[in-house]
């Protein structure tokens, strides 16, 4: 569906995962939508790729099931930086049968497991896959040097409530640009095409951040990641305690209900502040989720 699988597409045509065709996009996103809050990732991520379908961006994204029937399927949602071996992965299966996604992720060529430049992601998966997602990771020789327990929190177009979001009079909201880049970069976390994802959420996704009228700083800011949780919240030091954390989510999270996206947000369970926040802008909870970043051990042989 997406080009930059295309060659391997045809010349993998066993492969056991199978690119979801964009005529059946539509149909996987209602069903996914069903499953929320555990199948929210993979969700958003569909419904990103439909958003994207007439960008550049869309070249970025690739949707997978293990088989033609999505209800007793898998489904594997990919996020590729351009010219990299950085995959950005999120997993729902639709039932407790759970053998077809683990041999799909063990024997699938969509993702270079031997290349010793890749770094896999497992993002906000829950804890009924961290079985299959260490599994497969120990088979292809990866070590894991990231790993959170993490609660989810979600939110569904039902709970909007609209109201006027008012700022101090100092400050006003406005999207992020990319003049900001380098410093929303530095603040994100070093990983191997940091630079060019955060760029593609500035350009592509909704954000929204919070400039100074004096000086035009920006002083606080928060995106919407690849698949539709806030993401990459932050305040600079000299301006906090001033209230923008919440402004910031309340106001994006707002926007999103209002284009009738189930949005989400993955909290480290032992981020007291952040899980506080998003309580108090009335976010349901799900646990336990898991996030994992690992990348081929360099010791290991074939």
């Amino acid at each position: 569906m997406i080009s930059w699988t295309d060659h391997a597409s045809m010349m993998l045509p066993e492969d056991p995962l199978h690119p979801v065709p964009w005529t059946r996009m539509d149909e996987l996103s209602a069903k996914l939508r069903i499953d929320v809050p555990i199948s929210q990732p993979v969700y958003g991520m569909v419904e990103t790729a439909l958003r994207w379908k007439n960008t550049d961006a869309s070249k970025k994204i690739e949707v997978y099931t293990t088989g033609e029937r999505f209800e007793s399927s898998a489904i594997v949602g990919v996020y590729k930086v351009t010219d990299s071996n950085d995959y950005r992965i999120t997993l729902h299966c639709f039932n407790k049968e759970t053998s077809a996604l683990k041999n799909a992720l063990i024997m699938t060529s969509r993702i270079e497991w031997k290349s010793p430049k890749t770094t896999v992601f497992f993002n906000a998966f829950h804890a009924d896959l961290l079985s299959i997602v260490n599994e497969c990771l120990s088979t292809h020789k990866f070590q894991i040097f990231t790993k959170r327990n993490c609660i989810y929190k979600w939110k569904s177009p039902e709970q909007l409530v609209e109201h006027e979001i008012s700022c101090p009079e100092d400050v006003f909201l406005a999207p992020v640009n990319l003049e900001s880049l380098d410093m929303v970069r530095r603040h994100r976390g070093q990983f191997p095409g940091v630079e060019e994802f955060v760029a593609t959420l500035i350009l592509h996704k909704p954000s929204l951040g919070v400039y100074s009228r004096r000086t035009g700083e920006l002083c606080a800011w928060v995106l919407c990641n690849e698949y539709y949780a806030l993401a990459s919240l932050h305040t600079l030091e000299a301006h906090r305690r001033k209230g923008y954390a919440q402004l910031l989510c309340n106001a994006l999270s707002e926007q999103l209900l209002r284009s009738n996206i189930v949005i989400g947000a993955l909290v480290e369970d032992t981020n007291i502040p952040s899980l506080t926040l998003f309580k108090s802008l009335n976010f349901k909870s799900i646990q336990p989720f898991h996030y994992i970043s690992a990348a081929r051990s360099v010791t290991a042989k074939e």
